[in-house]
């Protein structure tokens, strides 16, 4: 039949084409420009079809439209995850010019064939929006590399180091049948020679060095007449042990690559002849679930971690719709349907305890959905454990951007989660910079849908992270006396508001400090994402000044909410950084650690402070800082403000409603 004949016969039943079918005609018409428009309608239908998002990808990298290119094979290599099909993504990536800033350099080191998992990296870094850099260590050279002052690894420079080692490589001795004694002295040998790698690379570079827990893919030899379940025991030995020496080394972490290829590659680990062919020890699917896991430290590592996941309720939060089965109806309970929200519910409330906030987006009757929050006895969040509450008809992006102005941060730190695949596409062309979970159709596999997003892992768990839900209900009564207040001033001097101001840092507040420098983004004058060393170093260096600021009020602690890092060393002092929470944007807190600032520097004989200010879109909120305190812009060099502030004749007040401990003796 002739091109034009199919194209036509194609517009015509397009509704009635089957995936394959739809994908085998359009590899004959492509790259004809109805046959594009056919296939554009076609992936509405089919918006997962990997062989759609393939002829869709490879015609956008033919005619150089890089954003729908990269975009396209971003898609395809999340419908396709094999092996052959990432690596050719991988080589149609390198290509094409580079979309986005955010870099990230990843080094690998490791006891075995490691190639195969970067494609599956860069995948996971391309969703995070970072363009990732590798290093591989030579072929089981990863002591070399760790342990010597020259290796290539540390002329690298990573941002973050693999450690996969494979326990079989490590104790080869397990392929036979050795006895309990024998294994604890092997066990032992292969801790320790990890152990000393690991410790030389963190003491050698800046990287966060993540460990891969040791498995073994070798059953015992003696089967059923061995001791039951002893080599596993030992294992989860070796990896209690591995996991309690990192537990002092601020930048290691571990991997849990027992309970990840148990849990999320179904216990599959490798492809037999593989192993023996390429010294493989991991499987495709084994790939991609450590490259998800891997991303999750990436994630963290490069302050990408989303700050609060919004809910809509039916069908998402509980099965079925509240205005129709009633706050007592819904599907929430012990038995199925029912206990599948409820184990959501409470993987939820476990994110919340950990610092990440909810709130709902839901196109409800007000009166109904609050019932079944507050009434309904299986309910485990209720009302409260929400910071933002959006329960109308209106459209969900127009929501999704009222909840965003009223916890007061940006649209690129939410997660909408909503089981209708109409709402998530309208919010995904509506607002991009929120990001929008695919929620599967089975609400079985909710939670681990979010509990393997990247987005949602944090490298330490902070005080502040644990009250942060009560930190934002305090913030809504704030509002509430703001809107009954006679005038400004009435209300910041009702709040009491007192803030404590230290330099040097308390060592338990470094992490803290490093979390805000990580993820603030609103309020930080030059987003540079000075790391935890680096931070350390500041904080013990006679030629740096490292704030940090803690603030309460009598709604309650806020916690410590604001920090700058200052070159203090000579004439003049000068702001490298300066940050604050966005959750206390708007109370004076920034000019009181201004004020201090200023006042340290002017005690210490300086005439004048240079601050530091390289506008973004993102931090629009702080862009007037050093202009509104008095300081004149003295410098640009190409992105970067240089403002100055001559403390001979300015100085920057104390707020007046701000009580202040803290300041220099």
């Amino acid at each position: 039949m002739p091109p034009p004949l199919l194209l036509r016969l194609g517009h015509a039943y397009f509704d009635l084409l089957p995936e394959r079918a739809s994908a085998g005609l359009l590899e004959r018409l492509l790259p004809e420009p109805d046959a594009e428009r056919l296939l554009e309608r076609l992936l509405q239908r089919f918006p997962n079809s990997a062989e759609l998002l393939r002829l869709a990808a490879l015609q956008a990298v033919q005619r150089r439209d890089t954003a729908s290119a990269h975009a396209l094979l971003n898609r395809w290599g999340q419908a396709d995850m094999r092996l052959a099909t990432l690596s050719r993504i991988s080589r149609l990536r390198a290509t094409l010019p580079r979309i986005v800033d955010k870099t990230v350099r990843i080094a690998l080191a490791s006891s075995y064939t490691i190639d195969p998992l970067v494609p599956y990296l860069e995948q996971e870094c391309a969703l995070l929006g970072l363009a990732p850099t590798f290093y591989q260590s030579p072929f089981n050279a990863w002591t070399q590399d760790a342990v010597a002052d020259d290796s290539p690894l540390l002329a690298f420079r990573p941002d973050i180091v693999f450690f996969a080692l494979a326990l079989d490589d490590l104790v080869p001795e397990l392929a036979a049948a050795p006895t309990a004694a024998e294994l604890e002295q092997l066990g032992e040998q292969a801790l320790q020679r990890v152990l000393y790698a690991v410790t030389s690379c963190v003491e050698r570079c800046d990287a966060l060095v993540v460990v891969h827990g040791f498995f073994s893919s070798y059953r015992d030899p003696q089967g059923i007449a061995g001791v039951s379940g002893f080599r596993s025991a030992w294992i989860s030995q070796l990896n209690a042990r591995l996991a309690e020496a990192l537990a002092p080394l601020r930048r290691a972490r571990l991997l849990d690559m027992q309970d990840l290829l148990l849990r999320r590659a179904g216990g599959t680990l490798e492809n037999a002849k593989l192993r023996h062919y390429a010294a493989m020890r991991l499987g495709e699917t084994a790939l991609a679930e450590v490259a998800r896991a891997s991303a999750g430290y990436i994630a963290a590592l490069k302050g990408l971690t989303r700050k609060c996941v919004v809910l809509d309720l039916d069908n998402t939060l509980w099965g079925g719709v509240v205005g129709e089965d009633g706050p007592y109806g819904i599907k929430l309970g012990n038995a199925s349907p029912g206990s599948e929200y409820l184990e959501f519910q409470r993987f939820l409330l476990a994110l919340s305890e950990r610092g990440v906030l909810l709130a709902i987006n839901s196109k409800n009757n007000p009166d109904d959905a609050l019932a079944a929050l507050r009434d309904n006895p299986w309910m485990v969040l209720r009302e409260e454990a929400f910071s933002a509450i959006a329960i109308n008809w209106d459209s969900k992006p127009d929501n999704m951007r009222r909840i965003a102005s009223e916890l007061n941060i940006g649209l690129d730190a939410l997660i909408f989660v909503d089981d209708n695949p109409h709402e998530r596409e309208l919010m995904r062309q509506a607002l991009p910079d929120v990001l929008t979970v695919d929620l599967p159709t089975d609400p079985a596999l909710y939670r681990s849908t979010l509990e393997t997003l990247p987005q949602l892992q944090a490298l330490e768990v902070t005080e502040e992270d644990r009250k942060r839900t009560e930190l934002y209900r305090g913030n809504r009564q704030r509002r509430a006396v703001l809107t009954g207040a006679g005038s400004l001033d009435d209300y910041f001097r009702s709040l009491d508001l007192q803030v404590r101001i230290e330099e040097p840092v308390p060592e338990q507040a470094l992490p803290r400090i490093q979390q805000l420098f990580q993820r603030t983004n609103q309020f930080n004058l030059t987003t540079r994402r000075h790391g935890g060393e680096a931070l350390c170093h500041a904080n013990a260096d006679p030629g740096q000044r490292l704030y940090g600021l803690s603030a309460w009020d009598r709604f309650g602690d806020h916690g410590l909410v604001a920090a700058a890092l200052v070159r203090a060393e000579g004439e003049p002092w000068r702001i490298d950084s300066f940050l604050m929470s966005c959750r206390v944007i708007g109370l004076g807190i920034e000019t009181a650690l201004l004020a201090r600032i200023c006042n340290d520097a002017k005690a210490a004989g300086c005439r004048h402070v240079l601050g530091e200010l390289v506008p973004s879109a993102k931090n629009r909120p702080a862009q007037d800082l050093y202009r509104r305190h008095g300081f004149e812009l003295y410098r640009q060099e190409g992105d970067l403000q240089l403002w100055a502030l001559d403390l001979r004749q300015r100085s920057v007040p104390q707020p007046a409603w701000i009580s202040v401990t803290g300041e220099p003796a």
